[in-house]
């Protein structure tokens, strides 16, 4: 998960942000509709296939813990 978190601190808004598993990346503004397009492309690279429209969603992708627990097997 640290190099989900990693990724988000590079693209995020606002670099000096503290990004836990828990932060709200919306709600707490570290992402926003033009890095969030960043943040798909690495989800879909690293799982190695499109995301399918339903599961771009809002609450799979509120916080670092929900993008792992959702598409990454290994987030446990």
């Amino acid at each position: 998960m640290q190099a989900l978190i990693d990724f988000i601190k590079r693209i995020s808004r606002d670099k000096q942000a503290s990004i836990q598993p828990d932060t709200l990346l919306f709600k707490e503004k570290i992402l926003d509709s033009i890095n969030i397009l960043d943040l798909l492309g690495h989800v879909e690279k690293r799982i190695g296939r499109r995301l399918k429209d339903e599961e771009v969603i809002m609450p799979n992708f509120e916080s670092a813990r929900k993008i792992a627990e959702k598409f990454f097997e290994d987030a446990a």
